[in-house]
């Protein structure tokens, strides 16, 4: 059995002064969603073992403050791909994960983190982590899965459980 983590990316500026989407940094607010983020992994005994980051600059900051709140940095992989990438893409990288790896965390962006996360939990409207999820999935929004297989090449619909969907105010309870 394995765990996946869907993190979106935290709050960021909006482009401004001709700044790129790649290169907007997380907003004030967003920094602020990052320190509750790796509290939560922890009093939840859900430390990735590895990470999946978007390149992007929200989502390498995103990630860097998780990692500085974390006891241990595990490794990550940054891949161009993952910017704004689509579900097949994201689910690609998942699916060629190390077997040894038991908690993946996938830091990227909407829309393709929210549609990934919707095609694996599957039709489950009795769900309350599906209800919470289908209100949208807001920035630092996180959806955990248990993945019931040993390989995360048979990762699918099939095999994955959504367990839990926060949004970054309920970190904070």
């Amino acid at each position: 059995m394995k765990h996946l983590i869907l993190l979106r990316h935290a709050k960021a500026d909006w482009a401004e002064n001709g700044l790129d989407d790649f290169d907007r940094p997380l907003s004030n607010d967003g920094q602020g969603e990052c320190q509750l983020l790796a509290p939560w992994l922890i009093q939840n005994d859900l430390l990735p073992d590895h990470a999946l980051v978007s390149p992007a600059l929200r989502t390498r900051q995103t990630w860097e403050s998780v990692c500085n709140n974390l006891p241990d940095a595990p490794p990550h992989d940054t891949h161009d791909d993952l910017y704004l990438a689509a579900p097949g893409t994201l689910l690609a990288h998942i699916s060629a994960l190390p077997d040894i790896v038991g908690t993946a965390l996938v830091v990227a962006h909407n829309p393709g983190l929210e549609a990934l996360a919707r095609m694996l939990a599957g039709a489950s409207p009795d769900d309350a982590a599906m209800r919470d999820m289908m209100l949208g999935y807001p920035t630092a929004g996180l959806a955990k899965f248990t993945v019931d297989t040993d390989h995360w090449d048979q990762i699918s619909v099939a095999t994955t459980r959504l367990d839990v969907f926060l949004r970054p105010q309920a970190m904070d309870d």
